[in-house]
């Protein structure tokens, strides 16, 4: 378990995930990595910690190139357990070394782990500290995804280490996006995007206006979760792929998602989908019986058109439908169109829930619409007719 150099004398000692399947809701089928960074410098620095039932493999990877006595800083981009939850047992092993964090990352430390004896250096966006050969850089990302969020730059290696930011939740047999399917690598990073991030798109907008008001000259971006994007071409596409994603710009395509008990609702999924193909708009349909949530919400950064349905349960939304409601309306995506639709069996008016997560989100509406049992030849019109003027 040796360390894997990234730049001279930049290692990950991180580890991976493989058994990964789920984070907060969110399906991770390809598992994640915790990534830590250890430069060697005159100061040796170790950044981020990882889940603690992974410590011993990181502490093996620093130990094949230092002995912990031997780390001066040990910085804290994000107190979130996968990234901090081992740092107590690193501060046991090098009680010597400062932890470098902002004031948010401070306060958080100190409401996880007993922290008594800890020495804290605290910084802020601007702030810098020599470790020798090597200045790092500090910018504090607030609410991109924590209050504590930061990042720091290696200037001399225009090295970006990102926390949060640019991550993927995906293990694969290398480190580097460029040993994987580019394509692969990039839609895990959208995924990331559209199920942790989602809510967070001004704090994403400003943290890439701060990090060009700084002049940042980024050649490498080492995310804690995922491969590490290097060269102009993998940094410029994750960049601007991030740009595009916060400003909450879309495609303009559609997505139809419903769960259906005896088939009505998907009859009426149906013919929802068909008014997009007629009409030439993308539209992609996704039934919660088979797919996750988290699946769902990728296809929310493109989409102009979000279409919910479902039947009827104990009076209620049925539960799946329930539950993806909860997830989205967590996520906050913005500027969508929305239409609530369904079926019942003997009392109306579920669909209402639906359209009130919609007038929450602020999103444009079409009355909702319902039928009772089966689809018949004129439902299928009308709900047709309520989607074309959604799209009119």
């Amino acid at each position: 378990m040796n360390g894997i150099e990234v730049k001279k004398d930049v290692y990950w000692v991180g580890v991976k995930d493989w058994n990964l399947k789920e984070f907060h809701g969110y399906s991770t089928p390809n598992g994640s990595t915790y990534n830590s960074y250890l430069i060697m410098d005159d100061k040796i620095t170790l950044v981020d910690g990882v889940k603690a039932y992974m410590s011993d493999e990181m502490i093996c990877r620093v130990r094949s190139l230092t002995d912990f006595s031997k780390i001066e800083y040990v910085i804290v981009n994000h107190v979130e357990m996968d990234h901090s939850g081992n740092i107590p047992v690193i501060m046991k092993l090098a009680p010597q070394a400062k932890i470098v964090t902002n004031m948010a990352g401070k306060s958080a430390l100190e409401a996880h782990f007993d922290t008594e004896g800890w020495n804290f250096q605290i910084i802020k966006t601007g702030d810098t500290l020599n470790i020798g050969k090597r200045t790092l850089e500090f910018m504090t990302t607030p609410m991109l995804h924590w209050p504590d969020s930061m990042m720091t730059y290696v200037k001399e290696d225009k090295l970006l280490l990102s926390n949060d930011g640019f991550g993927q939740h995906f293990a694969c047999d290398s480190i580097f996006v460029k040993d994987e399917p580019f394509d692969v690598v990039m839609q895990n990073a959208k995924s990331y995007y559209a199920n942790i991030l989602f809510p967070f798109g001004a704090q994403a907008e400003k943290a890439l206006s701060t990090a060009g008001s700084l002049g940042l000259d980024i050649e490498m971006i080492a995310p804690s979760h995922g491969c590490i994007w290097s060269g102009e071409k993998e940094v410029n596409a994750i960049l601007g792929s991030y740009a595009k994603w916060a400003s909450g710009q879309n495609e303009g395509k559609a997505v139809v998602v419903y769960d259906t008990m005896w088939g009505a609702t998907a009859t009426l999924a149906e013919a929802v989908m068909s008014v997009f193909q007629d009409a030439g708009i993308p539209v992609v349909k996704h039934c919660l019986t088979v797919k996750n949530v988290s699946e769902v919400m990728v296809d929310f950064l493109d989409a102009k058109y979000v279409c919910v349905g479902t039947p009827t349960l104990n009076n209620q939304l049925f539960p799946r439908v329930a539950g993806f409601l909860a997830y989205m309306k967590g996520l906050a995506p913005k500027n969508k169109k929305g239409f609530a639709f369904g079926s019942y069996g003997w009392k109306p008016g579920v669909v209402n829930q639906i359209q009130q997560v919609f007038t929450d989100l602020g999103w444009e509406t079409v009355a909702p619409f319902e039928e009772k049992y089966t689809p018949k030849c004129d439902a299928v019109s009308q709900i047709k007719e309520r989607v074309r003027e959604m799209i009119a």
